[in-house]
């Protein structure tokens, strides 16, 4: 991961290098391949056997017979003219066999293997070209991406700021759209829970205090009024009172309970991706780590490293020691 930087162009020669490959490539044209029958095909040649060629043509693989090929030009040629002359300059080369001398045959061999060569450097060239431009624009700040020093603490202590930054810090973007969503959500259920609650508390204080300074009034208006059953309908009234003022109380813990869960789950969620933030940046920083000639595994910055040995080997007795080393690593 270190040395991707010196490999590949950074953000600002990325899209210089991808136009200078276009230009090239749009330069570079197809081969003429004139073939015994008279007829003429155009493609990339990109491989060659004893008896066959391989051409590239509009990204297709297409093979062809050696004893069918005429002369390969290493051109693209339009002008029917000039492929007659080309033709008829090919043809009169063939034997009574229709096969050409021996050295021509191995002329064209060591010509076409060398074209071969050409165009497989400029494959991968164009390539590597489009696989950069692919990726930069799908994530323009890759190289810094991939190239920066990690701490693995960093995801972690960047969630308990803000829910799932840490995890999109990683690029685990779906881990850190589903906590935040959750998370939120949870919350947003808390709250609005909490509220709930306290509005049906309100109004079962509300309902109290009229059963005992309001009511009491109204039930002693209703019996002096004389009024036939004034009892049954003040006995309905404290029902009804008593009912109402109980049916709040049930909302008001119901709410509470849709409260408590909410923050459960809120607090629930976010200790978690604290925890999984933890454990893939640890798998997130190993990119630092750098091996030493003798093999040990390092990491960039300051390394403590402790060790319980033998002193001397063999002897009477075995004399231990406990060695502690600090040492700073840079790469470079």
């Amino acid at each position: 991961m270190k040395n991707l930087r010196s490999i590949l162009p950074g953000p600002k020669s990325l899209s210089a290098s991808v136009i200078f490959l276009t230009i090239v490539f749009s330069q570079v044209s197809a081969e003429t391949i004139l073939l015994k029958n008279g007829e003429k095909t155009y493609g990339t040649v990109i491989d060659q056997s004893t008896d066959t060629v391989t051409i590239l043509k509009e990204t297709k693989r297409q093979t062809l017979a050696k004893s069918q090929i005429l002369k390969i030009i290493f051109k693209d040629i339009k002008d029917e003219t000039e492929l007659a002359k080309l033709f008829e300059a090919e043809k009169k080369k063939l034997n009574k066999d229709g096969k050409k001398p021996e050295k021509e045959e191995q002329l064209d061999t060591i010509l076409l293997e060398q074209m071969i060569k050409e165009n497989s450097y400029k494959a991968v060239q164009k390539r590597l070209a489009l696989i950069e431009k692919y990726i930069d624009e799908q994530d323009s700040s890759w190289e810094e991406y991939i190239s920066a020093n990690r701490n693995p603490w960093e995801p972690v202590w960047k969630s308990a700021i803000l829910p799932g930054w840490g995890l999109s810090t990683m690029k685990h973007e779906n881990y850190a759209r589903a906590y935040q969503i959750a998370i939120g959500l949870s919350f947003l259920v808390a709250i609005g829970g909490s509220q709930a609650a306290t509005e049906q508390h309100n109004k079962a204080e509300n309902r109290m205090s009229k059963i005992l300074f309001e009511d009491p009034v109204t039930y002693a208006q209703i019996q002096g009024s004389g009024i036939t059953g004034a009892s049954v309908i003040v006995t309905k009234m404290q029902s009804d009172s008593i009912s109402e003022y109980n049916s709040f109380k049930s909302k008001e813990n119901q709410y509470e309970t849709y409260s408590r869960t909410g923050l459960y789950m809120g607090v629930g969620l976010y200790l978690i991706q604290l925890a999984q933030s933890y454990f893939l940046g640890q798998k997130w920083a190993t990119h630092n780590i750098i091996q030493t000639p003798s093999g040990e595994a390092v990491k960039e910055g300051f390394n403590f490293k402790s060790n319980y040995m033998p002193i001397a080997a063999g002897g009477a007795s075995n004399l231990w020691e406990y060695r502690t080393d600090l040492r700073y690593v840079s790469s470079f």
